[in-house]
């Protein structure tokens, strides 16, 4: 990359990146202890350890998010003025705003100090003309009313932003809650005791103090986002936790789907690469987080780094684990801030050793699959200290390298294998806390007897504070519970359980049956025999048919249980009857589901026993021959493909510190990018010396990536000498980004003669 797209790229990440980058530091320069430098090192030091790392980067965000709100609200006001100002008669109404305009400037001349009206204090005043300006954003200080230091609009601009983030858009409570405690955060900083407390205007010093955030308008429109949202009545939407059994149910329809003996296989298409690696990713995703008992939010951005493989416990019989290390698990900042150091020297460190009761829930197996399949298939290298274990995935099924799997995405996908697996969804969904919140409930309470958790063990796994109430940690664990034992849904339900006088209702499994019930189950019974009965007739059918056109008598006659007929070519018919069961063997990660299938026409050969009426009838041979369900092993290697897995950057690209490039340095990256290539974000290949085969096929999506980055580069280096000065006086629309600077060089193509334009 040049040398100047480097400087601007680095200038772009402001100083707030800068700060970012030199935490230890903190900008300390030795010798230079003047008092600006100790205010700047104050000033940057709570910037930094004010808050985590995590929060401060969300709060930063939410507050650029509504300034830009802002900024785009007032210039659309002002736009639809001058519109209607053009629309009317100058004469009707130019003499009269001269008028306004010298009477305004004598009232200000006559005007002594001290006994005019304050401008910063409360409009108290009736005059149309004001409430046209408070609502059309006119007055210069709106622009300024949501910068660090706030002024009297402050608090009106604030809560007309939360009203249309949530009442137009339609976003959630958590939207209005982070831009309300951002800018509650920075206005509190902002000038010591200034602007913080109650809102209100101080007569004596004339100006306004407090926090906007704490003001009458910001309380009302928050109370009423509340109610809206459901936090003080109306329905719930909280998060349910994801229990052992659904994690199950959605693993065996995954199973379906995409069976797990293909996941290494050769795939044919895009979109069958595509569907294993999002089957795969989020099999690892969903037993990490129900494991660790993370928020989704924490578990995207975990990386290579993070993890350590092959390890073994000699004070557990050598058992196998791998380390992970989770650095961005909301609430530790409150440990660090306790001085709880030596109690907490392990936090965030988690030792997963296999768990073959939970199957389905083994992170120690999922995770180093997928990890072997995203070195294997995905990268086909071998993956470096910063790449992210859940990357993410392009609308096209590309893995963008250097970017981690969206919150949104995750979201999508858990709806997606939910709705798919059947999996209800009764009173709240399955959101960030899901996997977080099952992987505590069912340590806590529904784990066999003697394996169950402490609540201090609880505390420590799922990274609360010491601090935390216990009543706030029992209601995150229990939070279920009261709905599920005041569920009457199923009164008219002839085998309800009975849900008040023991827990959940588990008394009715140890009970005597009833008359009633034994009566409901003998019809249950009778009437699956019956269907049972007939299946079997029509296979006697079908089999005998078959066997008489192949010239084969093999079924047994009389009953005679001895004899057995073995057809041969007739299609499996497997049975519904599937059941987990244990690892055989955790050598080389790999995890079998022996699922009762039947086969026909096999060597191994046990008789099936049919009812009484129907012996006579029917008898055959049959195989139970383990199918895997959960996972196939794992190949040495993986199969061999044409071409490697190609990736083409988007632009801007993702910086380290996970921001976004200028769109001014665009134009220099599509050149690195076709000269060099950029192995960071996956680009190993120059796209100068990718062959055209890379471009065909499932690969053509890369066509036009590929042909836009060699249109800039061709133009900057053989019309141009690779002259950044002639190129930028040649195209100024470079520094408006990549689809600008494309659109002036084809027309200039096209001036030229060099370009052909459709018609």
């Amino acid at each position: 990359m040049p040398k100047a797209a480097s400087a601007s790229a680095k200038e772009s990440q402001g100083s707030y990146a800068i700060a970012l980058g030199k935490k230890r530091g903190l900008l300390a320069q030795p010798g230079a202890a003047t008092l600006e430098n100790i205010q700047a090192l104050q000033k940057t030091g709570l910037t930094l350890h004010s808050k985590a790392a995590n929060t401060t980067t969300k709060y930063r965000q939410a507050r650029a998010s509504a300034r830009k709100w802002l900024s785009t609200t007032i210039e659309a006001g002002t736009a639809e003025l001058k519109g209607k100002s053009k629309a009317t008669p100058s004469g009707d109404n130019s003499e009269s705003s001269d008028a306004e305009d010298d009477s305004e400037d004598e009232d200000e001349g006559e005007q002594e100090p001290g006994n005019g009206p304050d401008p910063m204090a409360p409009n108290i005043g009736n005059d149309p003309e004001d409430a046209n300006e408070s609502f059309q954003f006119t007055s210069p200080e709106y622009k300024k009313a949501l910068d660090d230091i706030p002024n009297k609009h402050s608090p009106k601009v604030l809560s007309l932003y939360l009203t249309y983030k949530i009442f137009h858009q339609g976003r959630k409570i958590g939207t209005a809650d982070t831009a309300r405690a951002a800018f509650l955060d920075a206005w509190s900083m902002a000038d010591g005791d200034t602007y913080r407390g109650r809102w209100h205007y101080n007569i004596d010093s004339k100006r306004w103090e407090g926090n906007p955030v704490e003001s009458a308008d910001v309380e009302d429109v928050m109370k009423a986002i509340k109610n809206k949202c459901g936090q003080n009545g109306g329905e719930r939407t909280h998060s349910l936790a994801m229990s052992k059994e659904n994690m199950a149910r959605i693993f065996s329809w995954s199973d379906k789907i995409c069976p797990p003996e293909t996941y290494f296989a050769e795939a044919k298409t895009t979109g069958e690469r595509t569907l294993r690696t999002k089957h795969l990713m989020y099999k690892a995703f969903s037993s990490t987080g129900w494991t660790i008992w993370t928020r989704n939010f924490e578990l995207i951005k975990l990386r290579e780094g993070d993890l350590t493989f092959g390890l073994e416990d000699p004070k557990a019989f050598n058992t196998p684990y791998f380390e992970l290390r989770l650095l961005n698990r909301k609430g530790w900042q409150r440990k660090i801030s306790k001085a709880q150091k030596e109690a907490d020297l392990r936090s965030g460190k988690y030792k997963v050793c296999p768990q073959p009761d939970v199957p389905a829930c083994d992170a120690h197996h999922w995770l180093p699959l997928w990890r072997k399949y995203l070195q294997d298939v995905v990268y086909r290298r071998p993956l470096t200290p910063e790449d992210y274990i859940f990357p993410a995935i392009g609308a096209n099924g590309v893995v963008q390298v250097g970017e981690h799997v969206s919150h949104e995405d995750v979201q999508k996908w858990i709806t997606e294998f939910t709705t798919g697996a059947g999996v209800a969804q009764a009173n709240g969904n399955f959101t960030t806390h899901c996997f977080r919140r099952g992987g505590a409930q069912y340590r806590f309470m529904f784990a066999p007897v003697g394996r169950r958790w402490t609540l201090r063990q609880v505390r420590w796994w799922g990274g609360w504070a010491e601090g935390e109430h216990r009543d706030t940690l029992i209601k995150y664990l229990l939070d279920e519970l009261g709905t599920y034992e005041d569920d009457y849904s199923g009164m008219l339900l002839p085998n309800r359980p009975d849900f008040d006088q023991t827990f959940l209702g588990e008394g009715s499994s140890i009970t005597a049956a009833t008359t009633g019930q034994l009566t409901l189950m003998h019809q249950s019974l009778s009437t699956e025999m019956r269907e049972i009965t007939g299946t079997l007739g029509n296979l006697v059918d079908v089999f005998s048919k078959a066997n008489i056109r192949n010239g084969m008598s093999h079924f047994s006659v009389n009953g005679d249980p001895d004899v057995f007929l073995e057809p041969v070519g007739v299609a499996a018919f497997p049975s519904s009857a599937s059941v987990w069961t244990q690892h055989p063997s955790y050598a080389g990660h790999q995890m079998h589901n022996h699922s009762q299938q039947t086969y026909f026409g096999t060597r191994a050969i046990i008789p099936i026993s049919v009812p009484a009426s129907t012996r006579g009838t029917f008898s055959t041979q049959v195989n139970l021959n383990p199918h895997p369900i959960l996972a196939a092993p794992v190949p040495a290697t993986a199969a061999p493909q044409n071409t490697p897995y190609l990736v083409v950057p988007d632009i801007p690209v993702t910086l380290p510190d996970g921001t976004r490039s200028h769109t001014r340095d665009s134009w220099r990256y599509a050149v690195d990018h076709w000269l060099h290539g950029d192995v960071a974000h996956g680009l190993e290949t120059p796209l100068k010396d990718w062959p055209k085969k890379w471009l065909t096929g499932p690969n053509k999506k890369f066509a036009m990536k590929h042909r836009s980055r060699m249109l800039i580069a061709t133009e900057f280096i053989s019309r141009y000498d690779s002259d950044e000065d002639s190129f930028l006086a040649a195209y100024p629309a470079a520094e408006q980004g990549f689809s600008k600077l494309l659109d002036a060089i084809n027309a200039a193509r096209t001036a030229r003669g060099d370009r052909m334009s459709r018609k």
